[in-house]
């Protein structure tokens, strides 16, 4: 009976909680304050005033007391024995075919096979994260067994497990099997309770060619051989000797035959001799054969970034000089420049005179080999106040059209002013004066009047002479320097050529000022104008100021970095953001067009062209105000994919172009070794104390039986509804208002 007066059984060892807020309970209490301070007031009998303010504020209490929510909470705990936890890889590694089925329906067996022997097990899958419940599907991206063993310990709080089952196949794609694989001595994860695991597949029921990894070292020097050094894993293949081969942009450059050893690895090295400089794609690929597993993993692509070792400079030199001495001083001193210089030539005259051999100290000049057979193997040719016809004899049209060949090809010519260059050379008619940027004037006169360069607006943007980045100060750099003791006359600068620097007062043919430094690109190749032979002023008259020799430095640093194309010097590029891209993914590949003057270069044509081993497909657009352009394509099939843009102006004509590589490849990182790991589970079982059941065993699962849980229960009976409380509120407050109403009260 007491049980239903009060709401329920109250046991005493429980206790009583206000459920209500704080505010509510002040509210409540503030109301019933104001009622009985309202009672007070009237004309009564001090006993019955005391009647029935004493029950009033019993009334007011019980109802406060009511409103505060009171619970009487009574708690325990008992102990049970420990959980078993069992966790599923659910990697799509587990989905490999053995013997005709997927690894994952041995999975499935080995969590039946626990549960029938345990009943209840708490089950979870994982990946890269933990997850409650047993896989729907194999197919997570990732592996990572210490991340899920780190998340369990987490999730059950320090509590002690009876045991942790594991079902894996050991392909553990996180940082403990790379300490297993990398460390003497590796630390084993610790774990909330002993270890069973269950491996899942066999290495014997997998066959499965691969191509593991590819080393270039990084990048290689143009014309310096490299290798490309590539890791073969065959599993199933053990003793084998199998073909690799070497693409580059899906042409075959070589073959190699691989011995793989008793674990069915093995490495080839290709030597390979590049040509030219830029990124390019390569690919390493291994057969496919019958019942390959995974042929995806028999080819990988790798991008080789070919960079200039040394850059081959010819420079002849037709006198000495200050203006040849400090020319030469600089590409000596310069580490990425193979110099070979000639000066105080032999003329044919010396040749063709009676002077005995040993009469002349000077060496013959090969100018024959130079300019047919050698010239090929130079980078940058330097004319230094070179006069050809006294040297080159009866074949100067042929030579000089060799020059003319070799800039058109990819080469680059500089021509730098004296007494025998320019018109005073000659070179007016010749072929190499169609390579030129300026055009030569029949019967040169020399100007031979100090003048300070001016910096021409296409100048104060283009690479060559921007020796400081910032505008102003570059700028300001180049109208401090020392004046120079006059120039070669020319008729004008090409229509296509960029004047950098000219004369202050002197007029061209056409009345604009007279070009000093003018540039031109000529087809593959790059030409250079320097119409005075006394640039070496600048060097001391800087040296001078306190300045040291900055300008003359960075002046032909950058000359040689735009005469052989570096990227950053390139009117046109283009580049994508990655080298590597997987199926599917979206290709940014930006374009930049500059004019001559690297002014940018607004509403200009392009094409893209992204060919990918034959299968092409065409992009088009135009440059935004400052000159670019982003195209966007999907990396839909793998391979190596080419990139080549074309910018034309709204004539028709040719920008420029430029090119790029890009590979894609369906490799999936789960799926690049799919041999279960062995050794890698029994290292696991044995460092932690564990047991390891092998492909097909249905052993026993290993428990603490002293791990045991304390199993928390709590009962909550609602004393604010309780019959007794609300009898006595409604009895208190009923008897008040009958003493109220007798003593004549309202």
């Amino acid at each position: 009976m007491s049980a239903f007066w009060l709401g329920g059984t109250l046991a005493p060892g429980g206790h009583l909680e206000l459920t209500s807020s704080s505010t509510a309970l002040l509210w409540a209490a503030v109301a019933a304050l104001a009622v009985f301070a309202a009672a007070l007031p009237g004309r009564r009998s001090p006993l019955a005033a005391v009647g029935e303010l004493g029950l009033l504020a019993l009334a007011l209490a019980g109802l406060v007391f009511a409103l505060s929510g009171p619970v009487w909470v009574e708690e325990e705990g008992h102990p049970e024995p420990g959980r078993i936890v069992a966790l599923v890889d659910a990697s799509r590694s587990m989905g490999v075919v053995e013997d005709g089925s997927p690894r994952s329906e041995q999975a499935d067996s080995a969590l039946a096979a626990v549960r029938a022997e345990l009943g209840d097990v708490d089950v979870y899958h994982f990946g890269t994260e933990l997850a409650i419940g047993a896989p729907d599907a194999y197919d997570l991206p990732g592996t990572d067994l210490e991340g899920a063993l780190d998340a369990l310990s987490e999730r059950v709080a320090g509590e002690r497990l009876a045991g942790v089952v594991l079902i894996t196949d050991g392909l553990d794609r996180g940082l403990l099997r790379k300490r297993f694989l990398s460390e003497e001595q590796p630390t084993p994860p610790r774990l909330p309770g002993p270890l069973t695991i269950y491996q899942v597949g066999s290495r014997k029921d997998v066959v499965d060619l691969s191509v593991r990894a590819i080393d270039t070292g990084g990048y290689a020097f143009i014309r310096a051989p490299f290798t490309i050094t590539a890791d073969v894993l065959g599993v199933g293949f053990a003793g084998r000797t199998v073909n690799a081969t070497l693409s580059r942009d899906g042409a075959v450059v070589t073959q190699q035959p691989v011995k793989l050893d008793a674990e069915g690895r093995g490495q080839v090295r290709f030597e390979v001799v590049p040509e030219d400089a830029g990124r390019f794609a390569y690919t390493v690929s291994v057969p496919i054969y019958e019942g390959d597993a995974v042929p995806a993993n028999n080819v990988m692509p790798v991008v080789v970034k070919v960079v200039r070792d040394r850059i081959r400079v010819l420079q002849v030199a037709g006198a000495p000089s200050w203006d040849v001495k400090f020319l030469r001083r600089f590409l000596k001193d310069d580490p990425s420049v193979q110099l070979v210089s000639f000066f105080i030539l032999r003329t044919r005259e010396d040749l063709h005179s009676q002077y005995d051999e040993r009469e002349l100290s000077l060496i013959q000049f090969p100018y024959d080999r130079l300019f047919s057979d050698d010239l090929w193997s130079f980078d940058v040719v330097v004319f230094q106040n070179f006069d050809h016809q006294p040297y080159f004899d009866y074949r100067d049209t042929e030579l000089l059209d060799n020059l003319r060949k070799y800039v058109e090809g990819g080469g680059a010519l500089v021509m730098l002013g004296g007494d025998r260059s320019f018109g005073l050379g000659e070179y007016q008619g010749t072929p190499l004066a169609e390579v030129l940027p300026v055009e030569l004037v029949q019967r040169e006169t020399p100007d031979e009047r100090p003048f300070q360069v001016s910096l021409t607006a296409e100048g104060a943007r283009h690479p060559i002479t921007r020796v400081v980045s910032e505008a102003a100060e570059n700028e300001l750099w180049w109208s401090r320097l020392h004046t120079l003791d006059g120039t070669n006359v020319v008729a004008r600068a090409k229509p296509d050529a960029a004047v950098l620097l000219a004369h202050p007062t002197l007029k061209d043919a056409d009345g604009q000022p007279l070009p000093v430094l003018a540039v031109r690109e000529v087809r593959e190749g790059r030409t250079m104008a320097l119409t005075v032979d006394t640039s070496w002023r600048w060097s001391l008259s800087e040296a001078a100021l306190g300045r040291g020799n900055q300008v003359y430095l960075r002046f032909w640093k950058n000359a040689l970095r735009w005469l052989m194309k570096d990227a950053s010097t390139s009117r046109v590029t283009v580049e994508t953001a990655r080298e590597n891209y997987a199926v599917g993914e979206q290709v940014r590949i930006v374009v930049q067009a500059r004019d001559p003057g690297f002014a940018p270069m607004p509403g200009v044509d392009v094409q893209v062209i992204v060919d990918n081993e034959g299968k092409r497909s065409t992009l088009r657009g135009k440059t935004s105000a400052d000159g670019d352009l982003v195209l966007v394509t999907e990396a839909s099939r793998p391979g190596t994919h080419r990139v080549a843009a074309m910018v034309t102006d709204g004539g028709g004509q040719p920008v420029g172009d430029a090119d790029t590589v890009f590979a894609v490849t369906t490799r999936d990182p789960e799926m690049d070794e799919i041999a279960p790991d062995e050794a890698f589970l029994g290292w696991l079982a044995r460092s932690s104390d564990g047991v390891l059941h092998g492909p097909g065993e249905e052993g026993p699962v290993l428990r603490d039986p002293g791990a045991v849980r304390t199993v928390h229960s709590r009962t909550e009976t609602a004393l604010w509804r309780a019959p007794l409380l609300i009898l006595g509120i409604t009895v208190c407050a009923g008897l008040a208002w009958l003493i109220r109403r007798r003593g004549g009260l309202r």
